[in-house]
C-alpha cells in the first residue's frame, strides 16, 4: 500500500529555508509586509510543536488535517484524502495508522479495505507509505514544504487586522505575479509573531488551515496489537 497524498504548497506565501531574526513586539513594528511574512515563518518553524486544522483542495482531491504535529518524529491526529480518513500517531520513527474502508479504498484495493480498514497497521517512517504520512505530523518538515517556493516573485500588502480563533491577527494578503496564486496570511499581533491562519487561492490549492497550540507537550501512545505491513508479501 502506497499512500500518496498531494503535496502543499501555497505560492502565493512562499518562502522556504530563511533563517531569519525575530521581529521586536509588535511584531510587525517598522516591517515591510514581505519582512513580516519572512519572520512569522521563521518563527512558526523554529517552535517544537503545533496543531494544524482545516483542508486545502489541489487537482479535485482534498486533504484534510487535524494533527498535532512536533519537531524529530512525534505527531498525532486525523488526516483525511479525498473521502478517506485515517487516525495517524508518529512514535519512535514508526507510523501506526487506522484508516476507514473509503482511506483503504483509494490508496490501496477493495481486497486491502476488507484486510485492513477499522484496524491498527504500522510501518517505518522511512518506507513510501510512511513518509507521505509522517510528513504532516513533523512541523517543521511540514512548514518547510507549506512554504517552499521563493518568494521573489510574491507581492504582499498589510491587509489590515483580524481575528483567528479570539486572537488579534495582523492580515498580509500576498499576489504570486508567476502563476496568479493569491493567498492571506495571518500573524499574531502580539507576543511571538506566529503563523495562526493561512488562506490560499490558486493553482497550488485552494482551502486554509489554522495553527494553534505551538509549543505544547504532544504524547501520542503507541497501539497494541497494530498489523505491521513491512512484514507482509507485498503485491504492487
Amino acid at each position: 500500500m502506497r499512500v500518496s497524498p498531494t503535496r502543499l504548497t501555497v505560492g502565493a506565501l512562499a518562502v522556504g529555508g530563511m533563517t531569519l531574526a525575530l521581529a521586536a513586539s509588535p511584531a510587525w513594528a517598522g516591517l515591510t509586509p514581505k519582512a513580516i511574512v519572512k519572520n512569522a515563518i521563521a518563527a512558526s518553524e523554529a517552535a517544537s510543536s503545533v496543531k494544524i486544522s482545516g483542508a486545502i483542495t489541489q487537482a479535485k482531491q482534498t486533504i484534510s488535517l487535524n494533527v498535532s504535529a512536533g519537531i524529530g518524529g512525534t505527531g498525532q491526529g486525523t488526516i483525511g484524502i479525498g473521502t478517506g480518513t485515517a487516525t495517524v500517531r508518529l512514535v519512535g520513527g514508526v507510523v501506526y495508522f487506522m484508516g476507514n474502508t473509503a482511506f483503504w479504498t483509494q490508496q490501496g484495493s477493495a481486497s486491502a479495505a476488507q484486510l485492513f480498514a477499522g484496524k491498527w497497521v504500522k510501518t517505518a517512517a522511512t518506507t513510501a507509505s510512511g513518509k507521505s504520512l509522517s510528513e504532516f505530523l513533523d512541523s517543521q518538515s511540514f512548514m518547510k514544504q507549506l512554504f517552499s517556493s521563493n518568494l521573489t516573485k510574491s507581492k504582499f500588502a498589510n491587509a489590515g487586522t483580524a481575528k483567528v480563533a479570539g486572537k488579534r491577527v495582523i492580515v498580509i494578503s500576498g499576489h504570486d505575479s508567476k502563476d496568479t496564486s493569491t493567498g492571506r496570511l495571518y500573524v499574531a499581533k502580539s507576543g511571538t509573531p506566529y503563523i495562526l491562519k493561512i488562506a490560499v487561492k490558486g493553482k497550488d490549492g485552494t482551502g486554509s488551515l489554522t495553527f494553534s497550540n505551538y509549543n505544547q507537550a504532544i504524547t501520542p501512545v503507541a497501539p497494541t496489537g497494530a498489523i505491521d505491513l513491512d512484514t507482509l508479501p507485498q503485491t504492487g
